[in-house]
C-alpha cells in the first residue's frame, strides 16, 4: 500500500528535479512510497534530462505539452494519486537527512486533526526561508515591495505579514505554508478539491491552508525535520519589476482574486479556535 505521494512540478530545472528525486528515493521509511514528476516546461531538452527518472519504478513521469499553470497541474494528476499523504515538493528541495518524510508522517499519524505540515526550510547559505506567512493583506504585499514597508504605521503590519516575529524553532499552529514543502492529508485535499482552479501561479498554498482551517484540519509548522533549497523566488522583485515581469503581474492578478473571494471573511484560524475553545 502506498502511503505518501510526493509531487514535483518542473518548470525548466530538469537537473534540480532529478537531484532532487534520487535524494528523496534515498529515504529511509517503513512505508511504500511514489513520486509523481510534472513538467510543464515544453522544452524538448528539459524532457529529456528528467526522462532518465523512468528508471525508477516508483516515479510517474506527466510531460504536458501545454503550460498549464502551477495550480492545474498539480490537479491534473488528482486521479494517478494513490498515497495517504500528498507531499507537494519544489524542485530545488535537497534531502540531505534521510529521515525527513517518516518523521513526518509518524507526527501527522499521531495527530490526526493536522491537516497540512511544514518542516523547517533552509536556504543554502543557512538562513531559514520564511515559508510561514500570516493570511494576507492586497496592501501588505504591496508595501512589503515598495518604500512603503519602511514607514512607521507599515511597518509593522509588514513585520507581521512576513512572521518575523516567529520563532522558527518551535512546532506551532500556523495561518499558512508556502507549498514549496508541504505534506497533506489526503482525505483533505479531496474534500477541499485540491488547489483552486480560479489562480493560475500563486494563492493556492494560501486557500489550501484557509480551507484546511474551515475543513476543522490544523496547519502547523514542525521544525523537528528540515530541507534545504536554493531560496530563489520567482515572484521576489520590487515594485519597479511589476512593469517587466510576466510572473510578478500574475501574482497580483491571484492576489486580487484571493481578496475578492474571501473580503470580509474572518480569519478561520481564529474562528477555528472559537469554535474548539482553544
Amino acid at each position: 500500500m502506498i502511503k505518501v505521494t510526493a509531487i514535483i512540478l518542473d518548470y525548466m530545472k530538469g537537473k534540480q528535479v532529478v537531484r532532487n528525486v534520487e535524494t528523496l528515493n534515498a529515504q529511509k521509511t517503513n512505508f511504500s512510497f511514489e513520486i509523481i514528476v510534472i513538467d510543464n516546461s515544453c522544452n524538448e531538452e528539459n524532457a529529456k534530462t528528467i526522462s532518465v527518472l523512468s528508471k525508477f519504478e516508483n516515479v510517474s513521469l506527466v510531460i504536458n505539452n501545454a503550460n498549464l499553470g502551477y495550480i492545474k497541474a498539480h490537479n491534473s494528476v488528482n486521479h494517478l494519486i494513490r498515497g495517504e499523504y500528498i507531499f507537494i515538493v519544489n524542485p530545488d528541495i535537497e534531502w540531505r537527512d534521510d529521515n525527513v518524510m517518516q518523521k513526518m508522517c509518524d507526527y501527522m499519524d499521531a495527530n490526526s486533526d493536522i491537516g497540512i505540515l511544514g518542516p523547517r526550510q533552509l536556504e543554502n547559505n543557512g538562513k531559514v526561508a520564511m515559508t510561514v506567512r500570516a493570511f494576507p493583506k492586497f496592501f501588505l504585499q504591496v508595501a512589503r515591495r515598495t518604500f512603503l514597508r519602511n514607514l512607521p504605521i507599515l511597518k509593522n503590519l509588514v513585520g507581521y505579514d512576513e512572521m518575523q516575529h516567529l520563532d522558527y524553532n518551535n512546532i506551532q499552529e500556523v495561518d499558512w505554508l508556502q507549498s514549496s514543502c508541504i505534506l497533506v492529508r489526503r482525505d483533505l485535499w479531496d474534500e477541499i478539491g485540491g488547489f483552486n482552479d480560479d489562480y493560475f501561479l500563486f494563492m493556492g498554498d494560501v486557500e489550501l491552508s484557509w480551507q484546511a482551517w474551515k475543513h476543522n484540519k490544523r496547519v502547523v509548522y514542525y521544525p523537528e525535520v528540515k530541507v534545504y533549497a536554493d531560496g530563489k523566488r520567482v515572484s521576489q522583485g520590487g515594485f519597479l519589476k511589476f512593469f517587466s515581469s510576466w510572473v510578478l503581474r500574475q501574482h497580483v492578478v491571484d492576489s486580487l482574486k484571493f481578496r475578492w473571494k474571501f473580503f470580509g471573511k474572518k480569519n478561520p484560524r481564529l474562528e477555528y479556535y472559537k469554535k474548539n475553545k482553544k
